[in-house]
């Protein structure tokens, strides 16, 4: 990994700074201090005992825990092999791409082509994982710990049916959804709402987030930013000179 990652920080492009700060652990973490969100769902042992972060934590590092939800920076060198482990449900974005072997707890093998800026939304499942190739592979996990039904949606306050041009659907299945955001200077959007999310910024920028009670809120975005916000509703404006782009996975899974 060539840049760190931040877990305490201002919502990026989706909520306001005072949430993102929150001191409640319900409503977001710093950087380097968990939840351990796993301990809600993962209540039989071998699951817990087989998760990525304490069997290979040389490749798997929690960067944010919070609402059921947990982000994990994940960095596989050329040559690399972690030992069998288990993720929940989870979304996937690729930041350098590469060549890897996943090993299935059944003895099936894949070769998987990784390349930067892919997406993907996978059920929960156990394996290893071998770097057979010769570039860096890094990926940001977004694991959901929430077997909770389904949270209804409205249409009319959907971001990407709002704002179809700068929020873009990648994926959606599982009450998962990932989403990429992309603002040039300039542009706003009209007022929408999120559920709790997780967020990757991708490239720098600046932007106005003005919530629903109209109290407007400007933000420095950093590369490498990852957090985990509740939900919100608000529009967001680029008051900078460069454009913004994030990665969003929105959960539509209530908590039980």
């Amino acid at each position: 990994m060539n840049h760190p990652l931040y877990g305490r920080l201002a919502l990026a492009m989706f909520i306001s700074l005072s949430l993102v700060a929150c001191k409640d652990k319900g409503k977001g973490e710093e950087k380097g201090t968990t939840t351990d969100s796993t301990k809600t769902t993962q209540t039989t042992t071998s699951t817990s005992d087989m998760d990525a972060v304490k069997v290979a934590p040389e490749f798997y590092k929690t960067v944010a825990d919070s609402l059921g939800i947990r982000m994990v920076d994940v960095n596989y060198k050329p040559g690399d092999s972690s030992g069998m482990h288990w993720h929940p449900d989870y979304a996937l974005y690729a930041i350098e791409g590469g060549t890897a072997t996943f090993y299935g707890k059944d003895g099936s093998k894949m070769d998987n082509e990784m390349k930067a800026g892919m997406t993907m939304i996978r059920p929960g499942e156990y394996h290893s994982v071998k770097n057979n190739g010769k570039t860096n592979i890094h990926v940001m996990l977004v694991e959901v710990n929430r077997r909770g039904d389904p949270i209804a949606t409205d249409a009319a306050t959907d971001a990407t049916k709002v704002s179809p041009g700068l929020y873009t659907l990648k994926n959606d299945t599982m009450g998962i959804r990932v989403i990429e955001v992309n603002y040039k200077p300039g542009e706003s959007s009209k007022v929408h709402w999120h559920p709790d999310a997780a967020l990757y910024v991708i490239d720098d920028g600046k932007g106005e987030f003005t919530s629903k009670d109209g109290t407007k809120r400007v933000l420095d975005l950093k590369k490498g930013m990852a957090m985990i916000t509740p939900s919100e509703t608000h529009s967001v404006k680029n008051v900078g000179t460069t454009t913004m782009r994030a990665i969003l996975v929105e959960v539509n899974r209530a908590m039980k």
